[in-house]
């Protein structure tokens, strides 16, 4: 076009056919127009054409930050946890940090059909200038404000897209299940909801990964073991609002609970059996029998500081504790009782039922030691010796009970001891076996990973 125009201007100077000239320039500054108009002009990016674009976005188009952007806008949720900072069974309350990512449309906010700005991919703005749902963590403990945070800024993409991530430190309410104490397995949830808007306005909706644990860093005390999302309605003032519940899993690390509580408590538990064992008069039963019970207390203690003051839930190692303290208290009154009958007079008789009971004791140990001889036997000898010597065992075992041996207050004192420290042996073997077995199972069952 150019050159026909030089040619054009060279024929009007050598004064050749001007008509033809003139024809040619015309065409060539109507298709010179047409490109003006209708062919796009792409600028560079620049300070002035964001500028330009914020204008036209914001005031040009008279946006209100007040309106949302649709009838009905769907507010999609991704929360990226970076730390447990506590999970205290206590206070029944979790404290994590993480952030939240959240996106929305505003088809307000769209510039990709205008090619003016094709340069610029993104702006960024603040909630000041920029709608955005009224979110808060319902089951918070401490802070119920709106998730709204400036230092935060939004990106926006050219379609209209906006991404918001919000950093938070999180303490929510925690329903603590303590039956498995210290094998136990908690489950705290963060419940997002929206303040404002009902779900037929504002509906909250996970990603396809809601959770992402890329950040997070371990914990020494719990172990991650999994989450779980749901997205229910809550009524308020007979509206529904969207409550969307992030559950997560987490696992104790029972090391040091073992250590420094369960081991020292069996130990205790153990040694309260053997104030029987304890020489009548070396006159330190009772001194015995008070210093293990006021070391049991203060394990007690120990334990009952990291437990919550509910009846929701009752621990195994709470019954196993109660149980030891009741035997350890009853052994101070037999204590003195086996004192009292060390150090009565020989000249005093022995009353009747103390004979029967006494004599019933003594049938017990006497069995108890024929079943412990009897299992440490070697089994190749089956012969009608061995089955007489059975029937002689028995025999010492049956004894009538109105059959009552002359028994001194010291046989009787040691009978007492003898027996109650077998008594006590097989109680708290048994109940102690009985809580290891139920905490393991409950710590196999209840404690998998469910990521």
């Amino acid at each position: 076009m150019v050159n026909a125009a030089h040619e054009c201007v060279e024929k009007i100077s050598k004064k050749m056919n001007p008509g033809t000239c003139y024809f040619q320039i015309k065409r060539f500054s109507l298709v010179t127009l047409f490109l003006l108009n209708y062919v796009p002009t792409t600028y560079a990016y620049s300070y002035t054409l964001e500028n330009n674009l914020r204008t036209l976005l914001y005031t040009t188009n008279s946006y209100q930050v007040l309106s949302r952007p649709d009838t009905s806008v769907e507010v999609g949720l991704t929360f990226t946890p970076t730390a447990l900072n506590s999970l205290s069974i206590k206070d029944q309350a979790m404290s994590m940090t993480g952030y939240f990512q959240l996106h929305w449309n505003d088809t307000r906010l769209a510039w990709d059909t205008d090619p003016t700005y094709s340069s610029i991919d993104y702006i960024f703005s603040t909630s000041d200038y920029t709608w955005r749902p009224t979110l808060f963590i319902a089951n918070s403990v401490g802070d119920l404000s709106i998730i709204d945070d400036d230092v935060n800024m939004m990106r926006i993409v050219m379609a209209g897209q906006v991404n918001w991530v919000q950093m938070k430190l999180i303490t929510t309410h925690c329903d603590s299940d303590i039956t498995y104490y210290p094998f136990d397995a908690q489950k705290c949830s963060i419940i997002l909801s929206s303040w404002s808007y009902s779900n037929s306005e504002v509906t909250i909706v996970f990603n396809t990964n809601p959770v992402i644990m890329n950040f997070f860093s371990e914990n020494g005390e719990w172990v991650y073991a999994g989450y779980e999302t749901s997205v229910y309605a809550e009524y308020r003032d007979r509206i529904p609002f969207d409550m969307a519940k992030l559950e997560f899993k987490f696992v104790r690390r029972p090391g040091f609970m073992v250590m420094n509580i369960i081991l020292p408590v069996i130990g205790i538990a153990i040694l309260t059996s053997f104030v029987f064992k304890v020489a009548v008069d070396s006159g330190e039963k009772i001194g015995y029998c008070l210093t293990v019970m006021l070391a049991y207390a203060v394990y007690l203690t120990l334990v009952a500081d990291n437990m919550p003051t509910t009846s929701v839930h009752v621990s195994v190692l709470s019954l196993y504790n109660l149980l030891v303290l009741i035997a350890g208290i009853l052994s101070i009154p037999i204590t003195l009782f086996i004192l009292k009958c060390h150090h009565e007079s020989s000249q005093d008789p022995v009353p009747k039922w103390l004979l029967s009971t006494t004599s019933g004791f003594q049938k017990f140990i006497n069995c108890w030691r024929r079943n412990d001889k009897k299992s440490t036997k070697v089994n190749f000898l089956k012969s009608k010796t061995v089955s007489t010597v059975d029937l002689m065992e028995n025999a010492a075992c049956k004894i009538k009970s109105d059959d009552n041996p002359e028994l001194t207050w010291s046989e009787i004192s040691r009978i007492w001891d003898e027996f109650f420290f077998i008594v006590y042996m097989i109680f708290v073997i048994v109940i102690t076996t009985i809580m290891m077995v139920t905490l393991l199972a409950g710590y196999i069952i209840y404690g998998q990973d469910d990521s």
